[in-house]
């Protein structure tokens, strides 16, 4: 019995006297996202996301606790997303939710009824559809301004060298709807003249007409606005072509080569190929490093939701719980990333940065 007793005080001696990083519990990250999918936006915000995870593991962690990210592909699925967001509550005792990535997931998430009752955070969503959280008490906390906000600038923008009616034409993707919706409200809150306004099938069957088009402005993303943004080259020649921030200017060219050159899309961060400032120039530098490709703007949005996320744990004192993360995630304070600027709002948007850019005869971003 003696030596028994030997023993147990020798284990706990030791286990007193482990690193504090030994006997730390990781910190829990979960998501269910589009991995597979058409779009890039998935993995592009991932990467972000995971890069600036994987930085901040390599110094240590936060106080000696590493970040654990899980992340469960959905595929763009509403039903598979909350599978997913199941599992993560039934197995891996997530403190905090990154949520999805499209309108339809996040707006299955915040249905359910089990998520309802928990005290965790839907965190930085990639897309800028508004959502009804309804009751209960956990929270959706958004990083990017709203697709209203986006509307609103390119509006804005048209204002000052457009006098013709607009077209408004609903591509594909999986935020084609909730952006037509946003712009087709504020366009009619403004009462502006309109010529057109459907899906890309009535779009390339609309018959020629005599009412001049001043502009183009397709919802959807590079895939989902290819064929309207040919048929508008062709119909309008002289109008000007618009986008959401959900156009990936990469893939546009791809598929679509000059017919892409001079489509101007609104921007939600500040540009990740600039290197004015720190976290931009930081931004690169990791991606470089931990993934050994370009940045790019949902890499880049993707890495302003990681380090608010860590912001707020760098506040959570002791063991981490969904609602100490939560009450951390509303007491963070303002974080400026150059003109983009995010501080906790009541009403869950936490920043309405908004930039219109466009893509140069060279096939890059006037930024």
């Amino acid at each position: 019995m003696r030596t028994f007793h030997g023993l147990a005080a020798a284990l706990l001696f030791a286990a007193l006297t482990l690193p504090s990083s030994l006997l730390a519990k990781d910190l829990i990250v979960g998501q269910s996202l589009d991995l597979s999918g058409a779009t890039n936006l998935g993995k592009d915000f991932s990467n972000g996301i995971r890069t600036y995870f994987d930085s901040v593991n390599a110094r240590g962690g936060i106080r000696g606790k590493k970040i654990q990210f899980i992340q469960l592909d959905d595929g763009g699925r509403a039903a598979d997303a909350q599978t997913n967001i199941e599992k993560l509550l039934r197995e891996d005792d997530a403190d905090v939710l990154i949520a999805p990535t499209s309108a339809e997931t996040l707006s299955a998430a915040v249905k359910m009824t089990k998520l309802r009752t928990t005290s965790l955070t839907l965190l930085g969503a990639p897309t800028g559809a508004e959502v009804d959280a309804g009751g209960g008490s956990f929270r959706v906390v958004a990083l990017r301004a709203t697709f209203r906000e986006e509307a609103k600038s390119l509006l804005d923008t048209l204002r000052t060298f457009n006098d013709g009616a607009l077209a408004l034409v609903r591509g594909d993707g999986p935020d084609a709807e909730a952006s037509h919706s946003a712009l087709r409200e504020e366009v009619q809150a403004r009462k502006l003249t309109v010529a057109f306004e459907g899906t890309t099938a009535l779009w390339l069957a609309r018959k020629p007409s005599s009412e001049r088009i001043g502009a183009v402005i397709i919802s959807g993303d590079a895939i989902g606005v290819m064929s309207a943004l040919q048929q508008a080259r062709r119909a309008a020649p002289q109008a000007i072509l618009m986008g959401f921030s959900t156009v990936d200017h990469r893939n546009l060219l791809e598929l679509v080569g000059a017919a892409a050159k001079g489509m101007m899309i609104t921007q939600v961060v500040p540009p990740p190929g600039k290197t004015i400032h720190p976290f931009q120039r930081e931004h690169r530098a990791l991606m470089k490093q931990y993934r050994d490709e370009p940045p790019s703007q949902h890499t880049l949005e993707g890495y302003i939701v990681a380090r608010y996320l860590v912001a707020a744990y760098e506040r959570v004192d002791g063991e981490p719980t969904p609602a100490k993360v939560t009450s951390a995630l509303r007491t963070v304070g303002a974080m400026d990333f150059g003109p983009m600027r995010i501080s906790p709002r009541s009403d869950n948007v936490t920043s309405r940065y908004v930039d219109i850019t466009a893509i140069s005869s060279k096939g890059g971003l006037v930024e």
